[in-house]
């Protein structure tokens, strides 16, 4: 199998093997056969260490700030930048069928596989090793945070992973808006099949609605 350039030397190979095997090419019965669950894991040690490494980074950012910034950096974009990068691509194990369509190289397969790669190199080393492999393969993006969160569209972004997935579109609701006309602070939740997966507070109702997608982008499970 071929080993892309992780900078991570791996204690317990089948970890690696594990996280670079598609569905499509699972290699033993049950969910342990492939990636999805090392993915999952990856899922949620990402969100920790991205948090942890964005309080460091960005210490007096508040709760919504930090929830843009974390949404901006982990997003399936994002994550398929990351592992093309990395070159996971040519070194995925999938299918004869999927690697005629060229699977391997598509943007939310990339974005899974680096999770994976994530919750394998945690499982081999530990939240330490993996929270210093995050900071070093996202590098400048960190520290620039702030900017890609400003300059995203967290509405945008929220509508574009629910209608990928052929789901509800969300609706934005508006829980409470307090303060006098010139100082209003408005409070906005966003509902997706009657459950709210977000909310946000902010200055103007635009404000708020894009912080609460922001949050709900940092809530939902990857798919």
């Amino acid at each position: 199998m071929k080993t892309p350039p992780l900078g991570h030397t791996f204690q317990h190979g089948d970890l690696l093997v594990r996280a670079l095997t598609h569905p499509s090419a699972r290699t033993a019965p049950g969910p342990s056969g492939d990636n999805q669950q090392l993915e999952f894991l990856g899922d949620a040690i990402l969100q920790a260490t991205l948090s942890d490494l964005l309080i460091q980074k960005h210490p007096t950012a508040h709760e919504g700030q930090l929830t843009a910034m974390r949404a901006s950096l982990a997003n399936r974009h994002t994550l398929a930048e990351l592992g093309d990068e990395l070159s996971l691509s040519p070194c995925l194990r999938v299918g004869v069928d999927a690697a005629r369509d060229k699977i391997h190289e598509s943007p939310g397969v990339l974005a899974d596989a680096w999770e994976a790669v994530l919750g394998a190199i945690f499982l081999d080393g530990g939240y330490d090793i993996a929270r210093a492999w995050v900071s070093r393969v996202y590098g400048e993006r960190i520290a620039q945070a702030k900017k890609l969160a400003d300059q995203a569209n967290p509405k945008g972004q929220l509508q574009e992973l629910l209608q990928s997935r052929n789901g509800p579109m969300p609706i934005y609701e508006m829980v409470e808006s307090i303060g006098p006309d010139h100082e209003k602070i408005f409070t906005i939740r966003v509902l997706l099949a009657e459950k709210e997966i977000g909310r946000g507070t902010g200055r103007s109702r635009k404000s708020a609605e894009s912080k609460a997608a922001a949050s709900a982008l940092g809530n939902l499970p990857a798919a």
